[in-house]
């Protein structure tokens, strides 16, 4: 079952605009997706075994960061216990992506996204490093705000060029619409593109983030704005809320696709082979282990 509307009630009659229908290209271009793959330690003690060997491993995979989950309630004075928007909030703030990014109330998930906090928050949730060159290739962007290397970074990705030149700007004080922000995602984290229209009826076909919108659909990031009939509201701004929920699932999203954490075995992890003695069948101690990434610990005992 996919996910809901992006808030518990569709959007009220007259929230599109006249006309209802998205034209032509908005601010933030094109570009082409990064995908996932561009961007996508050991204690031992060997002892002769007697009679038989047991072995028990505990792994502690090392990944990128991942979505966490929270039981904590009202992490947010501004963000209602049992909000739409409140699981989300919460694990990407467990995450550490909000900080420098929050208001004098708390969160604000009712405050439109502004473009320069969504190169925070996306480079964030990347988990990529940022450092500070003391230049900036946009004109409207001071290269000594602290935030200056989020927006570059999301530039060197190619997630953004900008949203307008002559000279090279990014606008970063404009709010998101949900077109840009279906684009942000889908550049952000390698989304596949769809194999077929979502069928949003205020979405021209052919029209600038329209395949970027069907691609956020087919990842299930956006089930749309509104149905009956079925509508995205791209030319809409985006809330803080909305994009934390955005955010959340496109990191699920990753996750996924991604497949299970990999761990490295040590070289001190012996090459010996273990007795199922119910079974009688053999396997070996290292292939029950695959992959890099991880600190192990083994504790062995005889019997």
């Amino acid at each position: 079952m996919g996910p809901a509307i992006e808030n518990p009630r569709p959007d009220p009659p007259g929230s599109v605009g006249g006309g209802g229908k998205y034209h032509g290209p908005g601010p933030e271009d094109r570009g082409a997706s990064v995908t996932a793959s561009e961007r996508s330690a050991s204690l031992s003690r060997r002892r002769p075994a007697l009679v038989g060997l047991v072995a028990l491993a505990l792994v502690v995979a090392v990944t990128a960061p991942a979505p966490a989950t929270t039981d904590a309630a009202g992490g947010f004075p501004d963000v209602e216990e049992g909000d739409w928007h409140e699981p989300a909030i919460n694990a990407l703030a467990e995450m550490g992506l909000f900080e420098d990014t929050l208001c004098e109330d708390g969160f604000c998930p009712g405050d439109p996204m502004k473009r320069w906090v969504m190169a925070v928050w996306l480079i964030r949730a990347l988990g990529d490093e940022v450092t500070t060159t003391g230049t900036s290739r946009f004109a409207d962007v001071d290269a000594a705000s602290w935030w200056s290397p989020y927006a570059e970074e999301l530039a060197v990705q190619e997630i953004t060029r900008g949203c307008a030149t002559g000279p090279l700007r990014y606008c970063p004080d404009d709010t998101v619409t949900r077109a840009q922000m279906a684009s942000f995602l889908v550049r952000a984290f390698g989304l596949e593109p769809a194999e077929s229209s979502a069928g949003f009826t205020d979405v021209d076909v052919g029209s600038t983030h329209q395949a970027d919108i069907d691609a956020l659909f087919a990842a299930g990031v956006t089930a749309g704005c509104a149905d009956d009939p079925l509508r995205y509201c791209p030319d809409q701004p985006v809330k803080r809320g909305e994009m934390a929920t955005f955010l959340h699932r496109a990191l699920i999203k990753q996750e996924e696709t991604a497949g299970p954490a990999s761990v490295e075995i040590s070289d001190d992890v012996p090459d010996a082979d273990l007795t199922d003695v119910s079974t009688g069948d053999t396997v070996n101690l290292r292939s029950l282990f695959t992959g890099d990434k991880a600190v192990m610990f083994w504790f062995w005992a005889e019997w």
